[in-house]
């Protein structure tokens, strides 16, 4: 009886053990957001506008056609394969940097890049239409 016992806390133990441990970390960031969490993302436009007007930059990391085509009001395009590249945007690696593309892929990438090249307030607001949703214009030309 005594064995059965100590096999069944043995078994609890291992089992809390093993949850305990492949938990997920949540003091990490979850979703899309800067790698300074003080700069939080941004749920509507004007919040963007206002941080551009104080030196922050909107970045299309999309192509060059794909930005004449159609873009967010304000951004500059810095194409993901510039940055791939080693271009970086103009201005210190303390400036918030706001990064969009098509669907969310490139600018996850180039947000990665520039993350690591330290830059430390750059915010992934992923796919244009999500950009376009919290209030961004779009429009054509360069």
């Amino acid at each position: 009886m005594k064995k059965w016992i100590i096999g069944i806390i043995a078994v609890v133990a291992l089992s809390t053990s093993f949850l305990i441990l492949s938990k997920p970390d949540n003091s990490k960031t979850t979703g899309v957001e800067s790698a300074n969490t003080s700069t939080a993302l941004p749920t509507n436009f004007n919040q963007i506008q206002s941080a551009i007007t104080n030196g922050a930059a909107l970045l299309d990391v999309r192509t060059a056609e794909e930005y004449v085509a159609g873009h967010i009001e304000g951004a500059t395009n810095l194409s993901l394969q510039d940055v791939q590249a080693g271009k970086r945007p103009n201005g210190n690696k303390n400036q918030v940097l706001y990064v969009y593309c098509r669907s969310g892929n490139r600018s996850g990438q180039a947000t990665t890049i520039l993350q690591k090249d330290g830059y430390s307030n750059v915010i992934d607001l992923g796919a244009i239409t999500k950009v376009e949703s919290i209030g961004g214009k779009i429009v054509t030309g360069s």
